[in-house]
């Protein structure tokens, strides 16, 4: 009876903190890591301008060949942030021997302390092995048997829990938990799919050490990841892969000839018949390469995209006064729709008045008129647009022509109305960029094309997009150029009268947002927290 007791009442305790300043890892404390009814805090020193993402990576990768998932992730100031996470202690002996240190990209250091037994489970409700395996029930189709892993990352019924299936350990951990959470099988049965799909993960390879997927695995989509080398899969090479998708990775782009690409494929997956929706070894022999962006050598694609991400964000904001500086002041814009048969569509579409459809047009006087010209009409007319959301997986951009100081792009995809409940609708849009001062660009003409029955029904993300509502994507504004800082700098100095050295310390700790480091400043000016050589 007392072993009883022992086993249902786990005996008290207090918390223990291991410091990065003096490390260590005792019999005791390691008694405490062990625990599973507790749950660790993890306190992050020189997490910096770092995404929560990459720090987050690099912690999970500092435990090899242990596991850890972190949830509950948060920023404690500018430089510090915590998560909490349950894990082998042996997980937590490896950061130890690194000094409780591990190095971010260019060679920053992320400092590490961890407070063993933080929270009591009864405190913290929140199981994470059985969360996932919820999520992959609901991602599994029985009758086709498909396991869907697209985008696992964002999922949105894991909450706070950090699951980054771009890292071969998560991946096998959520493979591991789909026995449980869709067959209820033991660890060595093999999961009876047909089709499995892991799109927008941010993969460079597959590393598997366990024979999860029986002989029926016959489909895999692995578009829009990071693979590099087909090689990379040779883990599927035992099963009879009928039908791949690639498209979206940049192995894709190192074969010139399609042939080669076919071939190097087939090396890998002798069974293949389709590749990226083409069928193969039909009498011609090869396969058009088939690329989601035509970016040509790719020298301009980083700016393209950026770009591209760039304006769509502003443009998907509440208030499209933010948009202003990306027109030239002799920028042309004009607005076309094509074919139009949902109600909801048809009702929208009439705050668009300033059609430039020439089959439509009854007063061709109007043709001028709608053609918009300079910043401020054009801004003016986007502004009395309805709010809406693009799905950036469904963008496909071309680049139509480029030269030293201009270039013009196609951009193509799927958006809805953010407060309107309605399908998606087609989009088209042409723009001239041209270089200006300080390596800027500002755009010279734009030319919409909108309809509201998308032709190509088979659009990337697709099927992903609903009529709810949403809220407008996250903005950071970024200042890029040498002149802007320099403006925002004298302007700060103008209204604080700081010197410049201070000035900048206060930009540059609010990532040159200039109305967070004039709150910053005026909070601190409060409460007499400014130093005095900070005016000298």
């Amino acid at each position: 009876m007392a072993s009883t007791e022992v086993a249902e009442n786990p005996p008290a305790w207090e918390p223990l903190r291991l410091t990065h300043i003096k490390p260590s890892f005792n019999s005791q404390e390691s008694s405490l890591a062990a625990r599973q009814d507790l749950w660790h805090k993890f306190i992050l020193y020189g997490t910096g301008k770092y995404k929560a993402t990459e720090v987050l990576k690099r912690v999970i990768d500092a435990c090899d060949p242990e596991i850890i998932l972190p949830v509950m992730y948060k920023e404690e100031g500018p430089n510090k942030s915590k998560f909490l996470a349950k894990c082998n202690p042996n997980a937590i002996e490896n950061l130890v021997k690194q000094g409780l240190c591990v190095i971010l990209q260019n060679g920053q250091e992320l400092r590490i302390d961890i407070v063993l037994g933080f929270l009591d489970s009864q405190e913290l409700k929140l199981n994470p092995n059985r969360m996932i395996a919820q999520a992959l029930y609901y991602r599994y189709e029985p009758t086709k048997k498909v396991l869907n892993l697209d985008d696992f990352e964002n999922e949105k019924s894991l909450g706070s829990i950090f699951c980054p299936v771009s890292l071969p350990k998560v991946l096998q951990f959520v493979l591991r938990c789909s026995r449980m959470g869709i067959f209820n099988t033991n660890r060595d049965s093999r999961l009876p799919i047909r089709e499995l799909s892991l799109k927008y993960n941010k993969l460079t390879a597959i590393i598997l050490f366990e024979k999860f997927f029986n002989y029926h695995l016959t489909k895999l989509d692995l578009r829009y990841n990071q693979i590099g080398d087909v090689d990379y899969l040779r883990y599927f090479s035992e099963f009879k892969i009928s039908e791949l998708w690639l498209d979206g990775n940049p192995l894709c782009e190192k074969y010139n000839k399609c042939q080669d690409y076919v071939q190097a494929v087939k090396n890998i997956f002798p069974h293949l018949q389709k590749l990226d929706g083409i069928v193969i070894d039909t009498e011609q022999k090869f396969v058009p390469n088939i690329q989601s962006n035509f970016l040509r050598d790719d020298t301009r694609s980083c700016l393209i995209k950026q770009f591209v991400k760039h304006y769509f964000t502003l443009y998907d904001q509440d208030n499209r006064q933010v948009m202003n500086g990306l027109y030239d002041r002799d920028a042309l814009y004009s607005m076309t729709l094509g074919p139009v048969t949902n109600y909801v569509h048809k009702q929208i579409i009439k705050k668009f008045v300033m059609n430039r459809n020439l089959l439509k047009f009854v007063d061709y006087a109007k043709c001028e008129e709608f053609l918009l010209r300079g910043p401020e009409k054009i801004i003016s007319a986007l502004r009395n647009q309805p709010s809406t959301t693009h799905n950036f997986k469904s963008f496909h951009i071309d680049l139509l022509y480029e030269e030293d100081s201009h270039l013009a792009i196609s951009v193509q995809g799927l958006f809805s109305f953010r407060e309107i409940s309605c399908p998606p609708m087609f989009f088209n849009r042409t723009f001239i960029i041209a270089q200006k001062e300080d390596n800027e660009y500002c755009i010279t003409n734009d030319q919409c094309y909108l309809d509201g029955a998308p032709a190509n029904s088979n659009l990337a993300g697709n099927s992903e997009m609903r009529s709810e509502t949403r809220s407008a994507p996250k903005f950071d504004p970024i200042v890029f150029s040498v002149s802007e800082k320099e403006q925002l700098l004298t302007f700060l100095r103008e209204l604080t009268t700081m010197n410049m050295k201070f000035c900048q310390q206060y930009l540059e700790e609010a990532h040159w947002d200039i109305r967070t480091a004039i709150t910053t400043f005026m909070n601190m000016y409060t409460v007499n927290n400014v130093p005095p050589e900070a005016f000298i």
